[in-house]
Order: structure tokens, then C-alpha cells, then sequence
């Protein structure tokens, strides 16, 4: 059977606002019981506009999140291979995909997938 994007994706990804300081955001993100490594940041209007890796919130703590985030969202279909996305990651140069969705509305981030989740759930044990 092989292995889809659908079944190696985390749905639900956490949110922040691009005029929000970055240790502000950091911090709202410890105190989650489930650890997240990226977010999605939405424009005053509520529409994606980029994301953040919590890497990347860390060392800028004192700058906003509009001026570090990156403005392509990588985003990739549930029902590929997650093989595929895992190439598709490497050609870009990326370690994460989103699946975003847009409804009601402007398309927001609903899942993310890594490309260290693909390989450790590909990788012979």
C-alpha cells in the first residue's frame, strides 16, 4: 500500500498574526501541550501571507513576524504519494508542505506535513 500525504500530515496548524512579535508568538506556542515547529501567519485580513518556523521565531525574538516569515506557503495535495512530496520538498528546498484550505473565505493552512515525518515513516526498521 503506499503510503499518502494524508496519512503522515499533522492537521491543524497554529496561527499568528504577521504584526505580532516573534517572542511573543514563541511563547504562546511553549505553553501548548503539543509542540509545533511552523505556523501559519495571517495579514490584518485574516488571509495567509506566509509562515514561520519556530526555529526562526526563536532567534528573532524582539522583531515581528511579517519581517522573518516566509511569503511562499509550499503547500501539496492529500492524496499523493507522500514519496512525491518528499522529492518535491527536496527540489525546493524545503522540510515542510502545507495543505490549506478555503472555506468559508481566504485559503488558510489546515495541515502541515515534514520531510523528516516522510522519511522516518519510509525508512526500513
Amino acid at each position: 500500500m503506499t503510503l499518502l500525504v494524508r496519512d503522515v500530515m499533522t492537521i491543524g496548524v497554529p496561527v499568528c498574526h504577521e504584526a505580532e512579535t516573534c517572542g511573543d508568538v514563541e511563547v504562546r506556542l511553549a505553553r501548548q501541550a503539543v509542540q509545533v515547529e511552523v505556523v501559519g501567519v495571517l495579514d490584518e485580513d485574516g488571509s495567509a501571507c506566509g509562515w514561520v518556523s519556530r526555529a526562526r521565531l526563536a532567534d528573532n525574538a524582539a522583531r515581528t513576524v511579517g519581517e522573518v516569515m516566509e511569503e511562499d506557503i509550499p503547500t501539496v495535495p492529500p492524496d499523493i504519494p507522500a514519496e512525491a512530496a518528499a522529492q518535491i520538498m527536496r527540489d525546493r528546498g524545503v522540510e515542510y508542505l502545507f495543505l490549506m484550505h478555503d472555506w468559508p473565505g481566504e485559503p488558510r493552512p489546515s495541515a502541515v506535513i515534514s520531510l523528516e515525518a516522510i522519511e522516518q515513516r519510509l525508512s526500513p526498521n
